[in-house]
């Protein structure tokens, strides 16, 4: 099991990190644009970008995307870095959790269910 100190500050960052994170993440595309004669039509060289975009589910599941601008790019790439530190704290918690619910489950049986 981990220590109280190391469950502590592994909790204490989460309020900070869930502030501004972000689920997802960022890819870099090249595009195509709306103007037929426009040379990336033709050439995949001059397709127009690279535009930042962050890639991510809605609550239904489905895959979305959404535009950030450059002047943006720093706020976001901490804000996706936030929920990744999120996670991996989460997963370090998790197994702590887990042998504690056991722990009280097994008590509650012994006492006949309550």
């Amino acid at each position: 099991m981990m220590s109280r100190q190391k469950m502590s500050q592994l909790l204490s960052r989460l309020p900070a990190l869930g502030e501004h994170a972000l689920q997802g993440s960022l890819v870099e595309v090249l595009l195509t644009g709306g103007t037929p004669t426009c040379g990336c039509h033709q050439d995949p060289n001059r397709r127009h970008g690279p535009h930042l975009y962050r890639r991510y589910r809605d609550e239904q599941g489905r895959s979305r995307s959404m535009y950030v601008p450059r002047r943006h790019e720093g706020e976001a790439r901490q804000a996706v870095e936030a929920w990744g530190q999120m996670w991996e704290a989460m997963l370090e918690l998790s197994p702590n959790n887990r042998e504690a619910l056991r722990e009280r489950l097994r008590r509650r049986s012994r006492r006949g269910g309550r």
